[in-house]
């Protein structure tokens, strides 16, 4: 799960990210909480450059129950994918 550019700090366990842990992705979007064999797993949060946090339980990278705290977005995504999709759309910049 460790991308170009991206920082982790916590632990491992056998050469993979295991523990409570921040990480961080090249777009300044952060991930602090639970990590488990390289994926985030457990109690954990995502905070947006925007200000945006998506709080969720993640079984094996996927969200299995989230809250979303953001004025602009209406309902939780339902996968780290969706996730991450969103997370592009938000620092692309308008042609206008």
């Amino acid at each position: 799960m460790e991308y170009t550019g991206s920082k982790y700090i916590g632990e491992y366990v056998d050469g993979r990210m295991e523990g409570k842990a921040e990480y961080i992705l090249p777009t300044e979007t952060r991930y602090v909480g639970d990590m488990k064999d390289g994926m985030f797993h457990g109690q954990g949060t995502l905070y947006f450059p925007s200000g945006s946090r998506y709080d969720a339980i993640w079984d094996k990278g996927l969200v299995v129950k989230a809250s979303l705290n953001s004025p602009i977005w209406t309902h939780p995504e339902k996968s780290l994918l969706a996730v991450m999709i969103v997370e592009m759309g938000s620092i692309t910049q308008s042609r206008g």
